[in-house]
């Protein structure tokens, strides 16, 4: 890459800092660069609170080419926008983004996190909206998803916290039934798969897919067939109301379903209907105060460098986010790839990709046919800005976005 784009990269991302009222990030080292060009504005003028561009680079190696991508960056500062987390109805189903984007009146959005496709469509990693746990995940070995970097934890989440403040931190579940002097440890909250020898806890926000579904496969092997010891237990106002094997269908409003197997189920059987019990669980964030927002999340870059161990070997369309040091501005990226225009990023790539728009911190969403971008700027219908390779829109999980407030 030659100094005239270096410079030119390097003053557009200054005023583009600028334009949002914010001190300019630190320009990170010019070796080994992959942003090449950011590109002015175009399109309708952008909403208070957002600048959105686009960008384009060429790999260098031999197996490298074009890349073009969008990036929506986003003042958390600013007193016209806020950042949510968009669902579908129940944690057990998928929409696309602009189904998610358009019914909540959102400025732009990106897809979420990585999620069980082809399966129950409920997301891997840990989930909490309007300030209320949603989804605790699965186990990090059910997880089809990239291994994360050496140091970082699986259940990582990009958060916002109750003062709009962006971090990269993790969620931990913490959960358990109290009956009498019997303690029943409890191992999640609405995820597709529950741990061998564990207990989840279901609600009403699973919706209707399967909950013995969830006793399937093992902690390490998804393929493995269903346990063969399993119970469900309902419970409704403090009382055991059924017990049973794991059903499904939507539970009545007020109604929790407690689904172990192996030595959780055993746990269970101590339960008789009309026993007394109390259920109790919550989200810790862990290296951030108490989440509004959260979704579940890759860790890319930390301190204005990619982080090592990456994976360096497949390109593809990425999603991800940059977060700045004290946490009041976003970087919503997606990368275009697998089409000739553009060949997509390793998760490497887009780590250095990121700190070269100038995020410090960063982390990937759900990638591949994932991967959708959408818009609106003043006086413009919400629209895709990027080029999504899946064709239908893929159904997706979750929605990270942009609501005017």
């Amino acid at each position: 890459m030659g100094p005239r784009w270096s410079a030119l990269a390097l003053a557009l991302a200054l005023a583009g800092t600028l334009a949002l009222g914010g001190a300019a990030p630190t320009p990170p080292p010019p070796d080994g660069r992959v942003l090449d060009q950011l590109l002015a504005p175009r399109g309708a003028p952008n909403l208070p609170g957002t600048s959105y561009r686009e960008f384009t680079t060429t790999l260098p190696d031999p197996r490298g080419g074009p890349i073009r991508g969008d990036v929506v960056e986003v003042d958390l500062t600013s007193p016209a926008v806020r950042v949510d987390l968009l669902t579908p109805p129940t944690v057990a189903a998928v929409a696309t983004v602009p189904e998610l984007a358009g019914r909540a009146g959102a400025v732009a959005a990106v897809n979420g996190g990585f999620f069980d496709e082809g399966g129950s469509g409920a997301p891997l990693g840990a989930e909490i909206v309007a300030g209320a746990p949603r989804s605790s995940g699965v186990p990090a070995g059910r997880r089809p998803a990239p291994p994360v970097p050496p140091g970082e934890d699986a259940d990582s989440v990009v958060g916002i916290d109750r003062t709009g403040r962006a971090h990269l931190a993790r969620v931990q579940f913490r959960g358990r039934l109290v009956a009498g002097r019997r303690t029943v440890p409890l191992a999640g909250l609405d995820g597709y798969a529950v741990p061998v020898d564990g207990v989840g806890v279901f609600d009403p926000a699973w919706g209707e897919a399967s909950r013995e579904a969830a006793t399937c496969g093992s902690d390490t092997d998804p393929r493995a067939g269903c346990s063969a010891d399993t119970l469900e237990v309902r419970v409704a106002g403090g009382r055991v109301t059924a017990v049973g094997p794991p059903g499904e269908g939507r539970l009545p409003a007020g109604t929790l379903a407690l689904v172990g197997r192996e030595r959780g189920a055993a746990s269970l059987r101590a339960l008789p209907v009309g026993t007394r019990v109390a259920v109790d669980y919550r989200f810790d964030a862990v290296g951030a105060p108490p989440l509004h927002v959260a979704v579940g999340a890759l860790p890319l870059a930390r301190a204005g460098r990619p982080l090592p161990g990456l994976q360096a070997t497949e390109r593809a369309p990425r999603t991800a986010v940059g977060l700045s040091a004290d946490g009041r501005r976003l970087w919503l990226v997606t990368v275009d790839g697998r089409q000739d225009a553009s060949v997509g990023t390793t998760l490497a790539e887009l780590g250095r990709l990121l700190t070269d728009l100038g995020a410090p911190v960063a982390a990937a969403l759900d990638g591949g046919g994932s991967t959708t971008m959408v818009r609106r700027g003043r006086d413009e219908d919400l629209t895709v800005v990027n080029s999504p390779s899946a064709d239908p829109l893929r159904a997706v999980t979750d929605a990270l976005a942009v609501l005017p407030r």
